[in-house]
């Protein structure tokens, strides 16, 4: 399944509306409507239109905003409400809030509709600037709720209960805090069903015919350092687990990495910190017991003869100190499936390439090097 979203201009259906804020006054709504429309054009990938543009006070309301990219690919919302709207000298406007509810786009056989919208301290710049892909905040919070996708290859609509999205961008256009909350994705027993053979029968065996996901991303950037601190990274599946990861990088400039102008970018980069964590909420169990009918034995049972294993397992570290350490915290793991927590915590920042050296040359110092610690149910 693939929804070709950037083919839109100003970024896909919700991002191309949601462009700042503005103190209040008689909006001009055919000038707004028309500048809504020039920046959704500015691309060449798509045009746009609508029936009617009307003003109270310094509100806008658009009826009937339609975008129709080259590819064939539609939008239609039936009203967009800006508030606080107010033309920019370099053409575009801000606005303090856009509301786009109850809109539907056509993409390769898809259908994607939603039935909330909305953007925070929105700004829609000119032609000129999306041309010259100047460096303006499109807005500081964005949220599109009750989200449905249907058609195409999918067996059923897939729904999405909430997406929001913050955005602060620092004074060179890059992001200096930034987050993403997608709240229940929900994949219903007709996708596993359609799955390939072997995911569906792990999937069954496991014993669950649906999932719930739901995911969160949290994390800044420090221009003058060159610093991009992940403060989360968070995949949960209620009656699964939550896997989760933080860290620190150092000497990777976002420019770079944001323009693909150095496919190198991050073989420069440090490693200053890392916690990678799985909270269990039931798959650890069920695991050990499908292991287990597959043995004809008991759970009991499967974890013994895993604790016993461990060790053996972990010689090829050739690091006895740290494979104790991982040996210990697998079988308190095993005995009590809690969580499981790995964390890197060099003294000194550690280069990329000297990490993936390493690992080549002479693995087993990688763990005293990163300073590595692996700790069960903390």
């Amino acid at each position: 399944m693939s929804f070709h979203f950037r083919r839109f201009a100003l970024g896909g259906a919700a991002i191309c509306l949601a462009y700042g804020a503005a103190p209040a006054f008689a909006a001009d709504a055919t000038q707004i409507a028309d500048a809504l429309v020039a920046a959704m054009g500015a691309s060449g990938e798509s045009k746009a239109s609508y029936d009617s543009a009307s003003a109270s006070g310094d509100d806008v309301t658009i009826t009937n905003l339609k975008v129709d990219g080259t590819d064939g690919s539609s939008i239609t919302i039936p009203s967009v409400v800006i508030a606080n709207a107010e033309p920019r000298s370099p053409g575009g406007f801000t606005a303090s809030a856009i509301s786009f509810d109850n809109a539907s786009m056509q993409s390769e056989g898809n259908t994607i509709t939603w039935a909330t919208g909305s953007a925070a301290d929105t700004t829609v710049p000119s032609p000129d600037e999306i041309k010259s892909k100047a460096k303006i905040r499109p807005f500081s919070h964005l949220d599109i709720g009750e989200l449905t996708v249907s058609g195409g290859e999918l067996p059923v609509p897939l729904t999405i209960a909430s997406i929001g999205v913050g955005l602060d961008l620092d004074d060179q256009g890059l992001p200096r805090d930034f987050s993403l909350n997608v709240a229940s994705i929900n994949i219903p027993p007709e996708f596993i069903a359609g799955a390939d053979s072997d995911f569906r029968e792990l999937v069954q065996g496991l014993g669950y015919d649906s999932f719930v996901v739901n995911v969160l991303a949290e994390g800044g950037y420090e221009t003058g350092q060159d610093r991009l601190t992940v403060r989360a990274f968070a995949i949960d599946v209620p009656e699964v687990g939550k896997f989760s990861l933080g860290g620190v990088i150092s000497g990777v400039k976002a420019s770079e990495l944001a323009d693909n102008a150095s496919p190198d970018a991050l073989a420069n980069g440090k490693l200053e910190g890392l916690n990678i964590r799985f909270d269990n909420a039931g798959v650890v169990e069920r695991a050990l017991d499908m292991q287990a009918k597959m043995m004809g034995a008991s759970r009991e049972d499967v974890v013994a003869q895993l604790n016993g294993a461990l060790p053996f397992m972990l010689n090829a570290i050739n690091n006895p100190a740290f494979q104790e350490k991982v040996a210990k915290a697998g079988q308190a793991f095993l005995a009590d499936p809690k969580s499981l927590t790995i964390t890197a915590s060099p003294a000194q920042p550690v280069g990329f390439q000297e990490i993936m050296g390493s690992a080549m040359t002479a693995p087993q110092t990688l763990p005293d090097t990163l300073a590595i610690d692996v700790t069960a149910n903390n």
